[in-house]
């Protein structure tokens, strides 16, 4: 098996729910989720499921004993995340269990579950109106500088290339939130590392690419983006280092060779190929 995705943006799920539901043919499993002694299986990088014909779920929901997994795209279980599928929100639980029938806290926020497991209260994908304003300035500087024949790696190549060719590097600026930050950036065209991963944040959303923040560890006093390009997980930051450095659409592995700028809580974050 291959590395797993363990946390996950709230923003992409391969396939609708209501398919599974109306299409997949689902065996009367004895299991009891992971942990159980039958068909699930663990390796040290987390939980899979086999199927009777030697397949494995990859990118989709499976119903296993009468409850709901979601499998990332390389068919590890998800868990203590949201999956949109069909314009609907869903919450996976610790165990990877999609919950239904409740209320629940998420970051301090409370969200009402019916008894399919949507969202019925609150949203999970909810902007303010500085997100939108963010976003907005965001989508007319991607609509400069791509076009629609760029795969999502090329758009990230060329919002790297001109956040690091707009901004300058100061100590100052706002650093209050995301979209305070981020226009602080565009406007002056200057900031810390939080600027920069602000900016790029709104920027590769408006490119179609979910992406988080990424905390480092040892002093907290460094951010940068994690960003999904097409169901797989990498780093991204643009902010410039007296050494030099180019750190666009990296791996973990790659990130360890400057582990003291970069140092964070691996396994606090979606895993990186």
């Amino acid at each position: 098996m291959k590395k797993k995705q363990k946390a996950v943006s709230m923003f992409t799920a391969a396939v609708g729910l209501s398919a599974v539901l109306a299409s997949c043919p689902l065996a009367a499993y004895s299991d009891s989720g992971p942990g159980a002694a039958n068909r699930w299986k663990q390796d040290e990088k987390g939980w899979w499921y086999p199927n009777l014909d030697g397949t494995y779920p990859v990118n989709q929901w499976q119903k296993i004993n009468r409850r709901w997994y979601y499998f990332d795209a390389e068919g590890y279980m998800m868990e203590n995340c949201w999956i949109e599928t069909d314009g609907k929100y869903y919450r996976l639980g610790s165990d990877g269990a999609m919950l239904s029938s409740q209320e629940i806290l998420v970051d301090g926020k409370p969200y009402t579950l019916d008894g399919s497991g949507a969202v019925v209260e609150g949203d999970p994908q909810q902007l303010t109106e500085a997100d939108l304003a963010a976003l907005s300035y965001a989508q007319g500087i991607v609509a400069q500088i791509t076009d629609e024949g760029m795969s999502k790696p090329e758009k990230a190549a060329a919002i790297y290339r001109w956040v690091r060719g707009n901004m300058t590097y100061t100590t100052s600026g706002p650093k209050s939130d995301e979209a305070a930050s981020a226009m602080y950036g565009f406007r002056r065209h200057s900031g810390c590392c939080y600027e920069y991963y602000a900016m790029s944040h709104y920027l590769l959303l408006a490119a179609g690419m979910p992406n988080i923040p990424v905390v480092r560890a040892s002093d907290g006093d460094h951010f940068w983006n994690l960003v999904d390009v097409d169901g797989t997980w990498y780093h991204f930051d643009t902010t410039p280092r007296r050494m030099g450095g180019d750190w666009c659409l990296v791996t973990t592995d790659v990130l360890r060779n400057t582990w003291g700028s970069h140092n964070f809580d691996v396994e606090a974050y979606p895993k990186t190929p």
